[in-house]
């Protein structure tokens, strides 16, 4: 690997770099007004450590409620956060980020809001220099009923090469739901409108398809499943409803080859008409599924069910191995991530849970602690078999968000970038349970990262241990095996660069 030459820019921030090439720079000022750092996205200049950053600007108090966004800002800023330009998108309050990234010269920046019984969604181009306006246009304009919902989605193929938009509008007089599929210069290809409204889960696959799903429980019977596909293309849409006897939720879409889609979704049981009300913690959790649906057949040609092993269980609840399970399904697990593979696609679950103490008398919460305790990697090829790896956490954090994980498929590599204890060593051990720091306000914020061959095998780095490390957003892909991502020690976000050999 060719190693990059930082430019003066970079002086004052702290570096680590471990073998195998991963490299990790962390800045070291912080954006003290991006306190909701996970509202955040980036892309990289076009010049050598500048970053376009697209962010909200927030009222500093507001409600539950209401919407904090006064208006949307573009940054052109080196990694230290020093502004080299700004500027102020004109009508974007209340407006959210959907997508940022750029192409060539121009920053592409998709943006939604709901207001008025109308839903927009623009996409606003900018010079990656200038930062002047290029381009903006509606791509969604819909008026909407009274207790309408409205819910718009964007996703981007593997490859970069196709950038996809998906909006529903789902009412009492009637549902619709629309694709629309870009080239990677944000010129539309097509339109369609989708044969189903119910959608969820949103793929975009490298031969320029749109794929969607939604799960839901059938009417007569509440444990048993029914999922809903679309896929729609230039060339036209399929569809079909196809039941499986199980009681799955967190399904996770992943990937799709000409008829076939394929999906892993999470076994439980207690009813998946209760998630529906939110009795999330009479939920347990027992297993896995890999689904492969075939849109010519008309059927499930997969269903491969996975129960949980001891040694998954174990990881799941942070204990070591030839502990006594009592009881095979655990509480409060979650899906915490995905991405589409050359082989299929993959997926991490963890187990996650809030604890609040109360005051008894006035029933305000007085504290809060996160937990997090183990992830599970699982991978899927085509034919719907899965691989699973495992990844122990011991994470607690008072009043404090989620400890997630982010997983990003880079050349042959599957990367799992989360935080951990500073204690923890440079070794791969899923059969050792995780350390804890002793810190209980802010505890486990060294980042790590890990990396899965096809086959399950992992490796490992810890790439910062001393300062606190807190991964605030996704790693947004640059240049010559580049990630950007924000880091969090307080409110305040850090930027960061990450440097991943491809493997190849």
């Amino acid at each position: 690997m060719r190693k990059i030459l930082f430019s003066l820019l970079l002086v004052g921030f702290a570096a680590t770099t471990v073998a195998q090439d991963i490299e990790f720079r962390m800045g070291e000022k912080t954006n003290k007004k991006a306190y909701k750092a996970s509202m955040i996205h980036l892309a990289e200049g076009v010049q050598e450590n500048q970053l376009l950053v697209v962010e909200p600007e927030l009222k500093a108090v507001s409600g539950p409620m209401t919407n904090p966004v006064k208006a949307l800002k573009v940054r052109l800023c080196d990694l230290e956060w020093n502004d080299v330009k700004s500027v102020t998108l004109a009508n974007t309050k209340k407006c959210s980020i959907k997508e940022a990234f750029r192409t060539g010269d121009r920053l592409h920046t998709i943006i939604s809001n709901y207001e008025d019984k109308k839903l927009s969604v623009r996409h606003i181009a900018v010079g990656a220099q200038s930062l002047e306006v290029v381009d903006d246009q509606m791509l969604v304009d819909e008026l909407m009923e009274k207790n309408d919902e409205s819910y718009v989605w964007s996703a981007c193929s593997p490859d970069k090469q196709y950038y996809g938009v998906v909006y529903a509008i789902w009412g009492k007089k009637n549902n619709r739901a629309v694709a629309m599929l870009f080239d990677r210069d944000m010129n539309k290809l097509w339109e369609r409108s989708m044969f189903y409204s119910d959608v969820f889960n949103v793929i975009v696959t490298n031969s320029g398809s749109i794929v969607t799903m939604r799960m839901g429980a059938v009417e007569e019977n509440k444990d048993i499943t029914a999922f809903r596909v679309n896929m729609v293309s230039a060339d036209g849409e399929k569809h079909g409803q196809y039941i499986l006897d199980a009681d799955v939720s967190d399904v996770a879409l992943l990937n799709s080859d000409g008829n076939r889609v394929l999906a892993v979704a999470l076994e439980g049981k207690g009813g998946y008409g209760l998630l529906r009300f939110g009795a999330l913690g009479s939920r347990q959790y027992t297993g896995l599924w890999g689904l492969v649906f075939d849109l010519d057949k008309q059927e499930i040609v997969t269903a491969n069910r996975h129960p949980f092993t001891d040694k998954e269980l174990l990881t799941f609840s942070n204990e070591p191995l030839g502990t006594k399970v009592v009881d095979h399904s655990i509480y409060f697990i979650r899906k915490v991530d995905e991405c589409t593979t050359p082989q299929g696609g993959a997926v991490i679950y963890q187990h996650a849970w809030h604890e609040e103490t109360r005051n008894a008398r006035t029933g305000m919460t007085m504290n809060e602690t996160v937990h997090s305790q183990g992830i599970l990697v699982v991978q899927a090829n085509m034919g719907g078999e899965l691989t699973i790896s495992r990844l122990p956490q011991n994470n607690q954090n008072a009043g404090w968000p989620d400890v997630g994980a982010d997983l990003l498929m880079h050349g042959d590599r599957l990367y799992v970038v989360t935080n951990e204890s500073k204690e923890e060593s440079d070794e791969y051990t899923p059969d050792q349970p995780a350390k804890r720091s002793k810190s209980l306000l802010l505890a486990n914020t060294a980042l790590s990262v890990y990396w899965f061959t096809p086959d399950g095998q992992g490796s490992k780095r810890v790439v910062e241990r001393e300062r606190k490390a807190l991964l605030s957003t996704p790693l947004y892909a640059g240049s010559d095996d580049r990630f950007y991502l924000l880091n969090t020690s307080s409110l305040a976000p850090h930027i960061s660069m990450m440097k991943l050999p491809s493997g190849k």
